[in-house]
């Protein structure tokens, strides 16, 4: 039996509207979760088009949830649980973007980054950014809630761009 609460609550709010039992409307829950994470990857992979060539950077983007899956690509090219100096977070940057202090400051506005004061010292945030408080909840892409707690937990490997064959 599962210990998550909310999907459970999703099981049961779809049994009372279809009347289904527990198994059938699980099911049901488990093919829509998996029909969005579709979608929301389908999503990314279109807009984080858009904006890299040759794995570059050709242009960032104004709009918020634009500027989120870019961001959400560059967290990439970060490992969960490593600290990186800030030199090793501009290095890696570089090869995207001229103004990689702007990118830096932007997964660290964006919550995809932390960052000791004191020493300098960055590391990917350890849980997905609660975007309820904020005004990027209503732009926020959906592929940040679906990948990116699963890569932060190393339950999923790094996005890529490059279509599997």
């Amino acid at each position: 039996m599962t210990q998550n609460k909310n999907f459970k609550t999703l099981v049961r709010a779809r049994m009372a509207e279809t009347g289904l039992n527990y198994t059938a409307a699980r099911a049901l829950v488990l093919t829509e979760k998996a029909e969005q994470a579709r979608a929301a990857e389908a999503e990314h992979r279109t807009v984080v088009g858009r904006f890299f060539k040759d794995g570059a950077l050709t242009s960032f983007p104004a709009k918020r949830k634009a500027r989120a899956h870019v961001l959400l690509y560059l967290v990439n090219y970060f490992d969960p649980g490593v600290e990186y100096s800030e030199k090793q977070i501009n290095e890696t940057l570089k090869a995207f973007w001229p103004d990689f202090a702007y990118l830096r400051r932007e997964l660290v506005d964006y919550g995809y980054l932390k960052r000791n004061d004191l020493t300098g010292v960055y590391w990917l945030t350890k849980l997905a950014p609660d975007r309820w408080e904020t005004v990027l909840h209503a732009e926020a892409p959906e592929w940040e809630s679906i990948w990116l707690p699963a890569y932060l937990n190393g339950d999923v490997p790094r996005f890529t761009l490059k279509q599997r064959g």
